[in-house]
């Protein structure tokens, strides 16, 4: 290894189609955000150290490395950009870190202790086939802040960082300035409003472009600060008929040596997709192209961004005591996990579904690579004079431990599992219901595009078959939902309906869900997902319609109507059963339904925070046994905010 020069600022150098769509959980924290177009500039530049390598590949190393400080190191290959190249880091000495980002250009770490640590990074890709090792020396540092996280991002992308907490405390006195750069690019769309969390959208570059970041803080009396870096690369312009008309990550396959790798990211999730590949014949549907083991044929479709979200989701499927997600998997042709995408969504004419990660992370590092940038629909129904919110309950508590973004907390498989089984019941039924296993052997393309429509015009897909069979009645709840889900304005009789007025509205139909109004498709994945998550989880959905206060969290809304279980109600079974019979054919269906709980009151008139505590004998009047001062933290979910309406 030749070490190393300092330099100052340095540049790398050339170094719409069918979608249904459901993802993460939100607070409304994010309405009405100030944005600015750009950070500040710092008043002074930053230094790296450069260190050279017998290859044409160099290291771009941060100035010093310190214990529990979050750092990086940078692989540039020099006169280069990195389009269609590909990048593997492996720790090969010093105590053993935790590596999330291992595929990427940029590696990012925090030392554990005081020692030397080397890696190891692999690059290859158009005639390049390079294998270097650097070595840094991590030092103490007592007064530091530290930043989530060093990364890689494409051009034009959105992009998120964090602050920690320091014992648990937000840094006080924040402030953000950009590091002069060489080619006057700026970050834009700058959104301060949460001063630890700037949301941003990466520039366009003309080539490979390093940016680095500073925040200054002060804390227990004394000023602290930490340096980000974050290399934006350039990419292919998007076609401006491209499926994915916005950029998108760097993907790749899973698993390096499945028979789908190449076709996956040019076929599934690529900014220059523009006509559908012919996925009958290149990518057929799972249930087509089966090995001994189910699972490694599934695994042989996922396509990540990053390594951990694969193994996460592998061992989650292996986990399972039920067969239900391979089985329903065998009607997807891919399976997409990516730092940015959210909310979740299914694809109809490329057969694969599209899943957030926040759903996958099992540790604070993993967490730390995926984009907090809120779902662009946080601001639908503003107008309303109403909420409607959901939770999923077990035994009178939350399914699922809630860890705030600040805590670097790790969290269980099993605390883990609900968020993500709600999550797969739903975008899986939208695959069922589009494409089912009994179809797939017919199928005429020569486009699954075609087949669709073939499938659609004749009114065959269970959802269209729910719609004529058990029809949805209230024309309010669709017009609301046209604004709720579609971003539609609210007329002056919408602005004026009253928690009660909804609530009458919704309780005297048969949807379980008030999402289930923005599409028929949704109709029937909501009524999927509740279903087996009860049968096979006993968990329970609660569904409200609140009044809407400045401040609405758990602890303020006041509840007008709501149950918890509606999908046990008698006047839902006709609508329940039809959707499980033809989504999951092998249940036995009468089993199932007649298992479900009786649905249970809400207490009109309690915050949405004491009604989580029930009385759930149906046969007794609803009665309260939580505190009357009950405190909910979570931020309020909505299921509109959970997916991409279909």
């Amino acid at each position: 290894m030749k070490l190393s020069r300092n330099l100052g600022t340095y540049s790398l150098l050339a170094s719409a189609m069918l979608v249904s769509a459901c993802g993460g959980d939100s607070d409304n924290n994010d309405q009405g955000v100030p944005t600015s177009s750009a950070f500040e500039i710092c008043s002074e530049n930053i230094t790296y150290s450069i260190a050279d390598t017998d290859s044409q590949l160099t290291f771009v190393l941060e100035h010093d490395y310190a214990k529990d400080k979050p750092g990086s190191i940078i692989a540039n290959l020099n006169e280069q950009d990195t389009i269609g190249k590909t990048f593997l880091w492996q720790q090969v000495s010093g105590p053993i870190l935790e590596l999330a980002a291992v595929n990427s250009q940029v590696l990012a770490f925090t030392p554990t202790s005081n020692q030397d640590y080397a890696f190891k990074v692999k690059v290859s890709g158009d005639n390049i086939n390079i294998e270097e090792t650097i070595t840094i020396t991590a030092d103490s540092n007592d007064n530091i802040l530290r930043i989530n996280s060093d990364h890689q991002m494409v051009s034009l992308t959105d992009a998120s960082l964090r602050i920690q907490n320091i014992n648990g405390q937000v840094p006080e006195n924040i402030s953000w300035c950009m590091y002069p750069s060489t080619n006057n690019k700026a970050f834009t769309n700058v959104d301060l409003s949460d001063i630890n969390r700037p949301l941003f959208v990466a520039p366009n570059v003309d080539t490979d472009q390093l940016f680095s970041l500073k925040a200054t803080a002060t804390f227990d009396g004394q000023t602290i600060r930490d340096d980000v870096n974050l290399l934006v690369t350039k990419e292919k312009m998007t076609p401006s008929d491209a499926f994915f008309n916005s950029p998108v990550a760097r993907m790749h396959a899973y698993k390096h040596d499945s028979p789908y790798a190449k076709q996956l990211t040019s076929c599934v999730y690529s900014n220059q997709l523009v006509d559908a590949c012919n996925i009958i014949n290149e990518l057929p549907f799972i249930s087509q192209d089966t090995k001994p083991d189910p699972i490694d044929t599934i695994m042989d479709r996922v396509l990540v961004s990053h390594d951990w979200m694969g193994a996460n989701f592998e061992a989650y499927l292996r986990a399972q005591t039920h067969n239900d997600f391979v089985e329903l998997l065998q009607s997807v042709t891919a399976v997409v996990i990516s730092y940015d995408i959210r909310p979740a969504f299914y694809a109809g004419f490329i057969g694969a579904i599209y899943l957030d990660p926040e759903y996958v992370w099992l540790t604070s590092v993993q967490r730390d690579t995926i984009n907090e940038t809120p779902d662009y629909r946080s601001n639908f129904g503003e107008e309303l004079n109403y909420l409607s919110p959901y939770r999923y309950v077990k035994n009178n508590n939350y399914a699922g431990e809630y860890i705030e973004i600040g805590n670097r907390t790790n969290r269980t498989m099993e605390n883990m599992s609900s968020n993500l089984a709600r999550l797969l019941y739903h975008e899986l039924a939208h695959a069922n219901d589009y494409f089912p296993q009994s179809m797939h052997e017919n199928l005429q393309g020569p486009t699954l595009e075609n087949d669709f429509n073939r499938r659609y015009d004749s009114k065959e897909m269970t959802s269209d078959q729910l719609n004529i069979r058990y029809p949805l009645t209230s024309t309010e709840m669709y017009a609301l939902a046209n604004v709720q889900y579609s971003g539609e304005n609210a007329n002056n009789t919408q602005k004026a309906y009253t928690p009660n007025d909804v609530a009458q509205f919704f309780a005297n139909d048969l949807a379980n869900d008030d999402y289930a109004y923005s599409s028929t498709r949704e109709d029937a994945a909501m009524l999927f997902e509740e279903v087996m998550m009860s049968h096979r989880y006993d968990v329970l959905r609660d569904m409200a319609i609140t009044d809407k206060p400045e401040d609405a969290t758990g602890s303020t809304i006041v509840v007008e109507w709501g149950q918890r279980g509606r999908v046990g109600q008698p006047e839902l079974y006709d609508r329940a059963s039809y959707v499980l019979s033809q989504i999951l054919p092998k249940v036995d269906v009468s089993q199932v339904m007649d298992g479900l709980p009786a649905p249970v009151a809400l207490v009109k008139g309690q915050t949405w925070a004491q009604n989580l505590v029930l009385a759930t004998d149906p046969s007794k009047s609803p009665q309260k046994v939580a505190e009357q001062n009950a405190v909910d933290t979570r931020p309020l979910q909505f299921s509109g905010s959970d997916h991409v309406k279909h």
